[in-house]
């Protein structure tokens, strides 16, 4: 079997293989630990398909490239507070603050920025948006009847081939159109047309959510009693993304990921290398005195903001940290 096989590979060294699934293994002892495992399983061979129709791998999970129409972006803030009482940890983190805002249809933010300071800022934040999914849930369950316009009804007539799989339309052929606006957007087969759903998925962005803001938010989350809790685990104290739903029939899901997974930059960077004129939300939200303020890298006093009373200082806000 080695001479047959030693093709398959450069190394002119001896090698033993297994009977029944032919992996290649470089010492003779290997193959005895593997055979217990490898017999448990009838051998395996590749198939290709025959060609055809069905031979050719496509895109065919169309609703994923619908873009999600609500977003929440949010952010946490934490206080450092000095320990001695824990050996090897000389600080730990409070949160002290957060703020979300919700983006809506055609970019637009749905109400002004929600901002809150206080000790049970994680387990308010948890509150507030599962309060603000369980608003958007039955905005996502509405179907708003379609509505077309002469223009809309002249391409659906001329339309010949299925905008998704780009086939024949023939007579088989259905109105797409948004259930959140009731626009027409094009001609589709039936199936392609049932395959294209809206997603029931809400994203909640944080930037570093991984390294930061995920630590905070998870010890509170286990407090949901009618909530299933999904993770994507990095490692035991990481999570790429996690996911919360309700316990019930068509639960909208409330997913919470990073940013930073998809830019891999500091905030700083991002802005920079964007014109201000781009800042189309901030404009809307904030005014133009303090708008400059938010487009630099800010000053943050970490080592003199050690406890909420810090807060209660009326010139804190005037001193000069170095």
């Amino acid at each position: 079997m080695s001479r047959l096989l030693g093709d398959l590979t450069k190394c002119k060294k001896e090698k033993y293989y297994c009977y029944s699934c032919l992996h290649r293994f470089s010492a003779e002892s290997l193959p005895k630990d593997h055979l217990p495992y490898c017999n448990e399983h009838s051998p395996q061979r590749i198939v290709m398909p025959e060609p055809g129709e069905g031979s050719v791998l496509q895109f065919k999970q169309h609703k994923f490239s619908q873009p999600v129409p609500y977003a929440i972006y949010a952010d946490f803030e934490a206080l450092i507070e000095p320990m001695q009482t824990i050996p090897g940890k000389t600080a730990s983190r409070i949160p002290c603050g957060y703020a979300y805002l919700i983006i809506g249809l055609n970019g637009l933010p749905l109400k002004p920025v929600t901002v809150y300071r206080g000790s049970d800022a994680v387990d308010h934040f948890i509150t507030s948006s599962v309060r603000e999914k369980d608003i958007l849930a039955k905005k996502l369950h509405t179907i708003t009847p379609m509505h077309m316009t002469t223009r809309d009804l002249e391409e659906f007539q001329k339309a010949t081939h299925c905008n998704l799989c780009k086939k024949w339309l023939g007579k088989d052929r259905v109105r797409d159109h948004d259930h959140l606006s009731g626009k027409y957007r094009q001609a589709l087969h039936n199936k392609c047309n049932l395959q294209f759903k809206q997603s029931k998925m809400i994203p909640c962005i944080f930037h570093n959510l991984r390294n930061y803001d995920g630590d905070l938010i998870m010890k509170g989350l286990g407090k949901l009693q009618d909530h299933e809790i999904s993770v994507i685990p990095n490692n035991m104290e990481k999570y790429i993304s996690f996911s919360i739903r309700r316990r019930k029939e068509n639960p909208v899901t409330l997913q919470f990921i990073d940013s930073f997974q998809f830019l891999n930059i500091s905030l700083q960077k991002l802005v920079e290398n964007l014109d201000h004129s781009k800042f189309s939300i901030m404009q809307r939200c904030i005014s133009s005195p303090h708008r400059d303020l938010l487009l630099k890298k800010g000053i943050y006093p970490y080592e003199y903001m050690s406890s909420f009373s810090k807060f209660e200082n009326p010139t804190a806000s005037t001193l000069c940290f170095s």
